[in-house]
């Protein structure tokens, strides 16, 4: 079996000894073994430190390693803490909190009724203070406020908005369980990771379809707004023949 001493183990897992010394104090890495006053490591240090240096690569965070490495029992779910880890790797920052007023300013006038619309739409989140909001996307309120300045109404377009969403959330469900469904075929029902190898794996598996997902979401819905364009200008076009060429009786 291999030795390292800290340094020798720094060098060859692409580290630093300072990086070794804190995943020792966190729990990531076992204590190394003792030979009178020098610390001794072996390949298992060696294999939990690429793991590591993997899973951060990945944008993953000390915390979900720790998960990682000393909760093997755990189910895949809550190994993968997904909806915080998911979360955190591609979501930007949750928006600031903005007062009604600064709200209406870019999506005009708001009551009652269009705020409670705009909550069930999951468009703004409402705060402890009934007069803030917290926006799920500053991106999404800008964009409604600049087709609101062009004549669309803000209650119409939070019904496409929702719409437009159902139809998302479809389609992610489908690139999510292809990649639980490949992990099921190679595995079997009920498995979970115990090596970092399997963890590795796993955890590439699901970040590598969340990417894809992701990236051909974005090529595709372009290609479907420009088509199903030129296809609404196409029944505008016949429309217009219609009207101007009525046929005979």
């Amino acid at each position: 079996m291999t030795e390292y001493r800290i340094d020798d183990l720094a060098r060859v897992s692409g580290t630093t000894t300072r990086n070794i010394r804190g995943y020792q104090e966190q729990g990531l890495l076992p204590r190394p073994l003792r030979r009178g006053r020098i610390a001794i490591y072996t390949e298992r240090h060696l294999a939990n430190l690429r793991a590591i240096n993997r899973l951060l690569g990945n944008g993953f965070t000390l915390k979900h390693i720790g998960t990682f490495l000393t909760n093997p029992r755990a189910s895949i779910s809550e190994v993968l803490d997904l909806a915080d880890l998911l979360d955190q790797q591609w979501a930007s920052e949750p928006p600031q909190a903005v007062t009604v007023g600064e709200l209406a300013r870019k999506l005009g006038p708001l009551d009652d009724s269009i705020l409670a619309d705009l909550v069930r739409a999951q468009i703004v989140i409402p705060t402890d203070d009934p007069t803030r909001y917290r926006p799920i996307d500053e991106h999404i309120i800008d964009n409604l406020g600049q087709l609101v300045e062009r004549g669309m109404t803000l209650s119409d377009l939070i019904g496409i908005h929702s719409e437009f969403v159902d139809k998302l959330d479809g389609a992610a469900a489908v690139f999510i369980k292809a990649a639980h469904d490949e992990i099921i075929r190679r595995r079997g029902p009920g498995w979970i990771p115990t090596t970092d190898d399997e963890i590795a794996w796993a955890t590439d598996l699901l970040v590598t379809m969340r990417r894809a997902g992701t990236q051909n979401a974005r090529a595709a819905l372009d290609r479907a707004l420009d088509q199903a364009r030129e296809n609404e200008i196409r029944a505008h076009d016949a429309a217009i023949r219609n009207l101007s060429d009525p046929a005979e009786d």
